[in-house]
């Protein structure tokens, strides 16, 4: 799934870990649904605010 969704192992291993991802664990081998980057993408999104300039840090 790593190569598949160009994110590193590490992360979704640690996603995994931390159940912040949606998988399947069978004895000691784990699957992620086809949707799973997707889906926690989509539930972790930040939406901009709407309705003027937002103060950015640092940007004076």
């Amino acid at each position: 799934m790593a190569e598949k969704s160009g994110w590193p192992e590490r992360r979704i291993r640690s996603l995994i870990a931390s159940k912040q991802i949606k998988h399947l664990k069978i004895g000691s081998t784990f699957y992620l649904p086809e949707d799973a980057i997707a889906d926690f993408v989509r539930r972790n999104m930040v939406e901009p605010e709407q309705g003027g300039s937002a103060d950015v840090p640092g940007q004076d």
